[in-house]
This record gives structure tokens, sequence and C-alpha cells, in this order.
């Protein structure tokens, strides 16, 4: 049985550039996705899993920051389907008219990630005066998290660590090497950016806080095809290769809304 092909569009951090790349997208009638960069690992398998039960079709993936990605939708670049890392970006873009249908996929939680041998053990220690840190910007889902996080904490503490942040970042990927390129002490991360990393380890935030929703959402005009797969990859056949990639299911029942 034939698979269909996953080009992956190269992450333009300048919007004015991705929405100029974006927008010639699907002249060959594939299914354009825009997609958290969150998911450049766990995406390709699964869109590999429906090309299998569904011969011929194609798909062209661009990665970025959720916010940056509702961003460019809404200054007109072309997508089918939506995959944002929280609900609030479909919000947005259901308000102004460009999301038809919606459906909860997964769930991501916080961790902090730090090299290996780092002395940095709980949280706390990321107050301490020579640690470097590493978030998401604000207006990004996981620096987002982070605030909410850091919100919920005693607030000398939370003062503490907001004092030695030094990047605040575009998205979760850049995050990330911040530590693996030795820029950063430790970074506010997903607990999934950490699957298959060499030589860095996950630190609990050791707080009760709310992980992050991810939601997919068809634009308007979106075809059968691609109702067909947000209802696959929100439905109990891609349950096990979110489970691996390390997301909580949390809607296995299928459909959109």
């Amino acid at each position: 049985m034939a698979r269909g092909r996953v080009r992956l569009a190269t992450l333009a951090l300048l919007v004015g550039v991705a929405v100029a790349a974006a927008s010639g997208c699907g002249s060959d009638g594939a299914v354009r996705i825009f997609a958290a960069s969150s998911l450049q690992e766990v995406l390709p398998e699964l869109l590999d899993r429906y090309a299998e039960a569904n011969e011929g079709v194609e798909f062209e993936v661009q990665y970025g920051g959720s916010q940056s990605l509702a961003a460019q939708l809404e200054l007109g670049a072309e997508a089918d389907l939506f995959l944002s890392a929280n609900e609030q970006q479909l919000e947005r873009l259901e308000e102004e008219g460009l999301i038809a249908r919606r459906a909860p996929l997964v769930v991501n939680r916080l961790v902090i990630a730090v090299e290996s041998d780092s002395s940095i053990a709980v949280i706390e220690d990321l107050g301490t005066s020579d640690v470097r840190v590493a978030v998401g910007a604000p207006a990004v889902p996981v620096g987002a998290l982070t605030e909410r996080l850091l919100a919920s904490l005693e607030a000398g503490l939370a003062d503490r660590i907001r004092a030695n942040v030094i990047t605040e970042d575009p998205n979760v990927r850049i995050t990330l090497s911040r530590v693996e390129l030795g820029e950063a002490d430790a970074a506010f991360v997903y607990s999934t950016d950490l699957r298959g990393t060499e030589g860095l380890r996950a630190v609990e935030v050791g707080a009760e806080i709310e992980p992050n929703v991810y939601v997919g959402g068809l634009l308007e005009d979106a075809d059968a095809e691609v109702t067909s797969l947000l209802e696959f990859l929100a439905g109990h056949e891609a349950v096990a290769i979110w489970s691996r990639a390390g997301f909580e299911p949390l809607n296995a029942s299928g459909g959109a809304r």
C-alpha cells in the first residue's frame, strides 16, 4: 500500500518570511498542516500511519511556535489543519471565524531540562545566583505554561527564578537548545522534548499546574480528507503513537466538533 509523502517546511522565524513560504503550499493537492514545533518528532509517524490506510494522500507541514503560526493564519497564510500546543491559539482564530471545527488531542507537561551531570535537583535550585534559566516567550504556549507555574510558587522563589532568566524564546525547540549548547543551565520545556535527547535529564517542577492541551483545528474550506485526518489524530488508532512519544492521551473517542 502506498504511503503519503511528508514534506517538512523549514522553520521560519520571521512571520513575514513564513507567510510567504506557506502561502504557496497545497498547489498539488497536499494537505497543508501548520504544527507546533514540539510535534516535530511524533507527527511524521502519525502521518505515515494515516497514509497507510489512505493511499495517495500527501502532506506539507510547517512547524513553528503556535502563536507565530496563528499570526501567519491571521495574515492570510494558507493551511488546512492547525495543530496548536494550547487551546488559546485556536480560540483566538475561532473568534475571527478562521476555524471551522476543532478537537482536543493530547496533554503535554512542563519539566525543567538540565544536563545529566547538573547539580540542579529541585526547582528551588533555579533561584540561586549562578544559574542561567531559559524560558519560552510569554506568548508561546510553553512560556505561558511556565508563567502559570511561576505564579503558583512562593513569591520570593518566583522572583529569584525570574531574575535568572537569560532568554525568552519563540518556540520550545529553541528553548531546549539553550541547554544543549551550554548557553543556559536549565530550561522550562515539555516532557516530550527530552525524549531521545542525549546528555540531558528532566527535573520535575514540583507543583500542581494544569498541563497544556494540544488541539487540532480545521481551517475554513478544509475538505473531507482533512476532517478524516483530524479524527484520526484525536482517535483510538493514534493513542499508541502519541503515548510512545510521551504525550498523554486526552480524547481517544475521536471526532471533531
